[in-house]
């Protein structure tokens, strides 16, 4: 029989819940970043692995609503991507470029948030779009790199899409072929999906200070500690914000930092036999279904498949040492954690929505 802590933290910490179809979600997240990736592979472009792998990220919006629902989660955070990959890009020309992208993610982490709150995109929150300012900034680039980053950006996004309705209208033809053959249309299950209006609302301050503040700490001292990426502290201070209580929020920065731990263990096992591109692109591949078919049961599992796909990723289209890889993630995502927690602190409301009183 199986023992659970008794603690209501702990318990929430190691639970995984209940499976709820994610491989089919899984399947398609996965074939969206791997035909781009291996078309980059095939024309020798594997430097802009980056802009695709980012781009494909808009395939995971909208997984629990209807296809419309879906397929305009997926366009509208799709397009918030590309905006800022090319900001990233933009930010990374000139000279000092770490201290551009501090207030730049925090101006547009900020604005992002309360977009996609807004519009209650799901997965919540912006770390995805911090994820890909931060990680193209940090890449030195050229004024000409911008076009390419706009073409095969916006041609994932456009293969994500119809990846998408390819697969409903197929879902949608099976059922049919089953009703032909049993005489009765099966029941479709109750989606778990929320519509816009639904999701967490904030006062402006708190959008402000938990983005906004919290992007500028967390990016702040990674640079002034010399750490090498921080952009890595700053998605990592944004992602616990997706929650809607400070309980969520507390939970979600432990199982950041306790996945991510345990997930640049993994990831240096890995990249220690110094796999090829092609191997790469397959552990990004088989990390991504990974991901997703634990993201939304347990994000400390999760996070055991995240951090090898975004470090993989990396060593795909601009390879640094292992051992520098490993520990700025590690380093940088307590240091991130940990602003985000202090704020959570600061700006608990007493009246939030699964909050305590």
């Amino acid at each position: 029989m199986e023992v659970m802590p008794r603690s209501p933290f702990l318990r929430d910490l190691v639970r995984i819940q209940p499976s709820r179809g994610e491989w089919t979600v899984a399947v398609r997240a996965a074939l969206s970043v791997l035909v781009p990736l291996l078309v980059l592979f095939a024309s020798g472009r594997l430097e802009w692995a980056m802009y695709a792998s980012f781009g494909a990220l808009a395939s995971i919006f909208g997984r629990t609503v209807p296809l419309p629902q879906r397929l305009r989660a997926q366009t509208e955070a799709g397009a918030s991507i590309i905006a800022a990959i090319l900001l990233g890009v933009a930010i990374s020309i000139p000279a000092g470029r770490s201290w551009i992208l501090i207030p730049a993610a925090a101006v547009y982490a900020t604005g992002m948030a309360v977009l996609a709150h807004r519009r209650n995109w799901h997965p919540p929150g912006v770390v995805f779009q911090v994820f890909a300012l931060g990680g193209c900034a940090s890449t030195p680039h050229a004024a000409g790199d911008l076009v390419p980053a706009l073409l095969v950006s916006a041609c994932t996004l456009a293969f994500c899409l119809a990846l998408t309705y390819l697969t409903s209208l197929a879902r949608h033809l099976w059922r049919r072929h089953v009703a032909r053959v049993s005489h009765t249309w099966p029941r479709r299950p109750a989606s778990p999906g929320t519509l816009p209006g639904e999701g967490p609302e904030w006062p402006l301050r708190h959008y402000l200070v938990r983005y906004g503040v919290g992007v500028l700490l967390a990016g702040g001292l990674a640079t002034l500690s010399g750490i090498g990426h921080p952009y890595w502290a700053i998605v990592s201070a944004v992602v616990p914000m997706a929650a809607a209580s400070a309980a969520g929020r507390t939970l979600r920065g432990v199982q950041r930092v306790v996945g991510t731990l345990l997930g640049v263990l993994v990831t240096g096992a890995v990249l220690a036999f110094d796999p090829s591109p092609l191997a790469l692109i397959a552990i990004v591949t088989a990390m991504q279904i990974g991901a997703e078919l634990f993201v939304g049961r347990n994000y400390g599992v999760a996070m055991l498949f995240i951090t090898p796909l975004a470090l993989c990723m990396v060593q795909l289209g601009h390879p640094l040492p292992v051992a520098q890889l490993v520990g700025d993630r590690a380093l940088e995502t307590v240091l991130g954690v940990a602003v985000a927690l202090v704020i959570t602190l600061v700006t608990r409301e007493r009246r939030q929505r699964g909050d305590a009183d």
